[in-house]
């Protein structure tokens, strides 16, 4: 008994402290991390594929920017981070008799990526690595709101989230560390912003379906 209240207010304490320092200016509809909880598998087959994605952007921007040693060293750590994570998910999923999901597209990350500049360069990668921020910290947050559900049952699922909140808010923090740069801070500041409102456009509506982003 002692040891699961300790649990329970270590992912309590947990929770709090990935929340409290998010930048999102709408939290996820409070219903959506029951029905992840009660269609678990859905979720975790869903996260499998994001974090695949998570580690393929990261791997992404280092090619698109080799000459940036700053970005390919974080980038390169956090593809690395990424697919550790991704074998967790594939393995906690094999070990339930359960499959990933196949790539899909994702209508949220789609809308992120239509309203990047296109027409300067320097603009364009600091919307790029503001994308990713933005996803970090909404991965984050769904995920931590899933563990103070699941903290009691299922402490498998629940020890995964554990680690996995916080290291989104490191992820998410690293990209608007690395997006500010190279450009002027008061553009870049309302710049993020914009990308803050169009996120909460985007999360409109959502809320209805198991994915991480869903």
């Amino acid at each position: 008994m002692a040891e699961a209240e300790s649990r329970r207010e270590r992912h309590r304490e947990r929770f709090l402290a990935a929340v409290e320092e998010l930048p999102l200016l709408t939290p996820t509809p409070a219903g959506w991390a029951e029905l992840a909880a009660d269609r678990l598998p859905e979720f975790l087959a869903d996260h499998a594929v994001c974090e695949q994605q998570a580690a393929l952007f990261g791997l992404n921007l280092v090619a698109h920017y080799p000459g940036d040693p700053e970005l390919v060293d974080a980038m390169t750590a956090l593809a690395a981070e990424e697919v550790t994570h991704l074998r967790r998910v594939s393995q906690l999923l094999h070990r339930r008799g359960l499959q990933p999901s196949k790539r899909r597209s994702n209508p949220y990350v789609q809308g992120l990526h239509e309203a990047m500049e296109r027409e300067n360069e320097t603009a364009l990668k600091c919307d790029r690595l503001l994308v990713g921020a933005l996803i970090e910290a909404r991965s984050c947050e769904r995920f931590t709101r899933l563990l103070a559900v699941l903290a009691e049952r299922d402490t498998e699922v629940a020890d995964l989230l554990f680690d996995l909140g916080p290291a989104e808010k490191r992820h998410w923090q690293t990209f608007h560390r690395l997006a500010g740069r190279d450009v002027d801070d008061g553009w870049f500041q309302l710049r993020w912003e914009q990308w803050l409102r169009r996120e909460r456009e985007l999360m409109t509506g959502r809320g209805t379906c198991p994915t991480v982003h869903g």
